[in-house]
């Protein structure tokens, strides 16, 4: 625990990609004060399956900073990383192994929110490509979820997906809801570099559907995991409940 900055507890996050300013800035809304998240980062610039390779060998030395900043568990960031690989359980083994407290990946904290709502269809909001969007539903429908709508808006620089608009997000995740309005039980919206979060309770209210994204659910999953369970306004229903 990092007495100096969260009398509770303290979430390290390893990010996929930098750079962290707008993850930053989005975690800070939504975290309360007296928690803290530890950042490092494995620097991947372009979503593309040599850059994902070349990170998971960074992996080791990232999370040896997250055991230096005392984390009290530590999430592994990258959805598109776990979709290539095709599993989550390789990438936890291994932080958990050299972290020795509990862990997940931004993907498997999502996948906890859906089953927390309990989601079985989603629709599934991204800014990556098709190809990208391809795995990511393949391995979706493999851990049980049935995807009854998609679409993404072809990026595959980060830097370029945390350009977008804050108003982006919104129209996207509105657009693909209304693909499938009546068949849908959450909208799952990846990638920690979309600028989604304040829109977060826009989408719910338009569409009256619970949505679970890559910040949100990181830092719901962390402060479940540490102890913490206030409850969080204006970030939707996952942080609220």
């Amino acid at each position: 625990m990092v007495e100096s900055y969260g009398s509770r507890g303290s979430i390290g996050h390893v990010c996929p990609s930098a750079p962290l300013d707008m993850i930053l800035n989005e975690v800070d809304l939504m975290m309360p004060d007296d928690v803290m998240m530890v950042y490092s980062a494995l620097y991947i610039q372009h979503l593309r399956q040599e850059d994902f390779y070349r990170a998971i060998a960074k992996l080791d030395e990232a999370v040896g900073h997250m055991v230096e900043g005392e984390a009290d568990c530590v999430i592994v960031g990258g959805g598109p990383v776990v979709a290539a690989l095709g599993s989550d359980e390789r990438v936890v083994d291994r932080t958990q192994a050299i972290a020795n407290v509990p862990a997940t990946t931004t993907t498997g904290a999502m996948l906890a929110g859906l089953d927390h709502l309990g989601a079985e269809k989603i629709a599934v909001a991204t800014p990556h490509t098709d190809m990208r969007n391809d795995l990511l539903k393949t391995y979706l429908e493999g851990q049980g979820y049935e995807v009854v709508a998609m679409g993404g808006l072809g990026y595959e620089r980060a830097a370029d997906i945390a350009k977008l608009a804050f108003d982006r997000p919104y129209e996207h995740a509105t657009a693909v809801a209304a693909q499938a309005p009546d068949e849908i039980d959450a909208i799952y919206i990846p990638c920690a570099h979309f600028p989604v979060v304040r829109s977060i309770s826009a989408i719910e209210k338009e569409t009256g559907i619970p949505v679970v994204t890559s910040t949100q659910a990181m830092v719901w999953w962390g402060l479940h995991t540490i102890g913490v369970d206030d409850t969080i306004e204006g970030y939707g229903t996952l942080l609220r409940n």
